[in-house]
């Protein structure tokens, strides 16, 4: 059943996307800024990942709690203040008032209130439609996010360049309002909550991550994450610092380099959409797509030209958006309703934790050595782990040790 044709969520869909555009737009137009600032690599890894970073530190505290949220009201709150501090990361640039201390505490404010916000992301979409559409709705939300990640870094590149930094800023901010108009007036379905117990909080949490790491398919899926996020989006989510190092700074390479990732992202999306990606299909996919995104990535040490590198992007923003939405799906559609929260906010510590290291080890390395080498050098122990957990971890689904 195609959640597109419920209209709560096809509002909710385009409202959405509309604002995760904006949060990408603005993560990259913060590293860029921080790029021309410091012309550090680190530091602007820094600024890049802290966006991300709380999620993977406190997510999963943050889910037990919001388990026994009222859902709608949590997401209204948190969007309402990313917006306000995205308002204040735009007026500090048109006052030309931004140095590194500022873009580091509105970068960390953003990633608290993400890592707040991203387990209610997670199970809201469970009560936007009704419970045959889940699977199709899930799938959609995953695409949403994916190609956001994505698009909104190549739509930032050409904001920079035509609009100046300062206005991107403001178009971030602009994005944040249908979304906020849309979680006031859809109709929800009925969710029944579980009573917070605050005695049992960490056997909550402990329970949440027995399910995912002793069910194999979502451990497995976690492993797959991992791996994709440290070694192939880590690399994505760094353009500014890389663009910055190996092309002398140019905004117009950064458009064109991060579009080139978006274009990627966006021929998965496609042929996601056109029904590919079926369960059993990614269970055959997933490690192929690993392992090609792991040697596109390796193979940026050997480009010089932005021809090149953006061959390099839209291979691995292809690989890491199929990869992503992938294994998210595999394990959305094998976890248990009660532990959905729990077990997703682990995913998402996966996701989130592995590309913040793996991005702030390639950027420290990259302020010592060039950053294309960094880059290499890393690869290799990952290639090396991909190898290892493809031979002990084989991606079955096998639902007579799937935990409930």
């Amino acid at each position: 059943m195609n959640a597109l044709t419920v209209k709560p969520f096809l509002y909710y869909f385009l409202t959405n996307t509309l604002s995760l555009l904006g949060t990408w737009i603005q993560k990259v137009g913060l590293g860029w800024l921080t790029w021309q600032i410091t012309e550090s690599t680190f530091w602007t890894s820094f600024v890049s990942i802290a966006l991300m970073a709380p999620v993977g530190i406190i997510g999963p505290f943050i889910a037990v709690y919001a388990e026994s949220w009222d859902m709608r009201r949590a997401f209204l709150i948190t969007k309402i203040l990313m917006m306000m501090v995205s308002f204040l990361i735009f007026g500090l640039q048109f006052f030309e008032m931004h140095n590194l201390q500022t873009l580091i505490a509105t970068s960390l404010a953003l990633g608290l209130l993400s890592a707040v916000h991203h387990p209610i992301r997670l199970v809201f979409i469970s009560i936007v439609v009704p419970r045959p559409y889940l699977a199709s709705a899930i799938g959609l939300n995953s695409v949403s996010w994916n190609m956001s990640r994505v698009v909104g870094p190549g739509l930032a590149g050409f904001a920079i360049v035509i609009l100046g930094v300062a206005n991107t800023f403001g178009l971030a901010v602009i994005l944040y309002a249908p979304l906020i108009i849309a979680l006031a007036l859809l109709p929800l379905e009925p969710r029944v909550k579980a009573k917070p117990n605050a005695d049992r909080f960490f056997q909550k949490m402990r329970d949440g991550g027995k399910v995912a790491l002793q069910t194999p398919l979502i451990f497995t899926a976690l492993c797959i994450v991992a791996l994709n996020s440290f070694f192939v989006r880590g690399v994505l989510e760094i353009q500014p610092a890389i663009i910055g190092q190996i092309l002398g700074g140019d905004s117009q390479a950064l458009a064109i380099a991060t579009a080139a990732a978006g274009v990627g992202s966006l021929l998965a999306s496609g042929w996601i959409g056109l029904g590919k990606l079926a369960p059993d299909f990614i269970q055959r996919c997933l490690w192929p797509m690993l392992a090609v995104g792991l040697i596109g990535t390796a193979g940026l040490n050997f480009t010089s030209g932005i021809a090149a590198m953006s061959f390099v992007f839209v291979l691995t923003g292809f690989t890491a958006t199929v990869t992503g939405i992938g294994a998210q799906t595999l394990i959305q559609l094998e976890v248990d309703e009660s532990y959905r929260a729990r077990v997703m906010t682990w995913w998402s510590s996966v996701s989130f934790g592995s590309l913040t290291l793996g991005g702030i080890l390639i950027g420290f390395f990259g302020d010592f050595m060039p950053i294309g080498d960094a880059i290499f050098m890393v690869m290799i122990p990952g290639g090396m782990l991909a190898i290892f957990a493809l031979v002990k971890l084989p991606l079955t689904r096998r639902q007579d040790e799937k935990i409930t």
